[in-house]
């Protein structure tokens, strides 16, 4: 028999998925069947597919030592292909918060997992250190950015950072700052209130029957028929930047969907993740991508005077 008491990362998981992380040479149908008679029990109890787990609980796995030591074996190596070098911008027990560059995927879409951020975060974490033993939680991200958005992400490293964090993130209890370059000049700071809902896969729209949003900005500097704006949102709509830009005849400077003009050589925008803050937690900045930086010195900006705007 293994006897494992629960760590705070998997407070709250289902004995399903604990047991299909922590045993992953075991194959799907088994983790089933090793439920279904009987062979796990939480505190004394038969543990059910849909039993939740919390940090305490001691777990009964009715297996050999061998078969336990095979099962905890992945069929293949973890992450193999998988690149884990991230930019890691903070991390604590809790979290991880990480760099996104451009082109990236946070999710997975459509099956490609490697190449996702999400993939690259949880390999970084695994070769970083030994799971402890019995722990099963993988890091997850609790919000994401668009593909073509660069920046800070937050990956919770727990389960209860997980909830936390979402919950953080609902009520507005973390601070989101964006670096955004938009079509047209903006002389004043200014306050967006459209309510937003998906229209498709690819676009938010305006509308009336849409969820409240709010988007807050303002303008730093301005160069080449462009503006340079610092934006918090208070809301986090998916897409809420570029559809609340648009909605005031400022889209970000190559945003097609978005109402902007196509640039020749160029098929993306300028929007950068800069600042995450919990107060209390965690301050977190990551620098502004090259590519939007030469951007800027191409249309005329004063690279040196903006630093202490940023």
């Amino acid at each position: 028999m293994i006897q494992i008491v629960i760590a705070d990362a998997d407070d709250g998981k289902q004995i399903h998925k604990w047991l299909r992380l922590l045993l992953p040479g075991m194959p799907l149908s088994g983790i089933h069947k090793f439920i279904r008679t009987g062979r796990i029990k939480v505190n004394g109890k038969r543990g059910k597919r849909d039993t939740v787990l919390h940090a305490g609980d001691t777990v009964n796995l009715y297996m050999t030592d061998e078969d336990y030591a095979a099962s905890r074996k992945p069929k293949r190596e973890k992450y193999a292909g998988v690149k884990s070098n991230v930019d890691v911008r903070y991390e604590d027990d809790e979290v991880v918060i990480v760099n996104k560059p451009a082109g990236i995927l946070v999710h997975a879409a459509d099956g490609d997992y490697a190449s996702t951020l999400q993939a690259q975060v949880e390999a970084y974490v695994y070769r970083k250190r030994d799971t402890a033993e019995g722990q099963a939680f993988t890091p997850a991200p609790v919000h994401r950015l668009d593909r073509n958005t660069t920046g800070l992400v937050i990956f919770a490293k727990t389960s209860r950072a997980a909830r936390e964090l979402a919950e953080a993130f609902q009520s507005g209890r973390i601070e989101k700052t964006y670096l955004a370059l938009v079509a047209g000049t903006v002389r004043k700071a200014g306050r967006v209130t459209a309510a937003l809902a998906r229209v498709s896969d690819e676009v938010t729209a305006v509308t009336a029957q849409g969820k409240e949003s709010a988007t807050n900005y303002v303008p730093i500097s301005a160069a080449g028929g462009t503006t340079l704006m610092k934006i918090h949102l208070e809301t986090g709509r998916t897409h809420q930047i570029r559809a609340h830009m648009a909605h005031i005849r400022h889209p970000l400077v190559g945003d097609v969907k978005y109402g902007a003009r196509r640039e020749q050589g160029n098929s993306t925008f300028y929007l950068h993740a800069a600042q995450l803050k919990k107060d209390g937690d965690f301050s977190v900045t990551a620098p502004m991508p090259r590519a939007f930086a030469a951007k800027l010195q191409a249309l005329g900006y004063d690279l040196a005077t903006l630093d202490g705007k940023l």
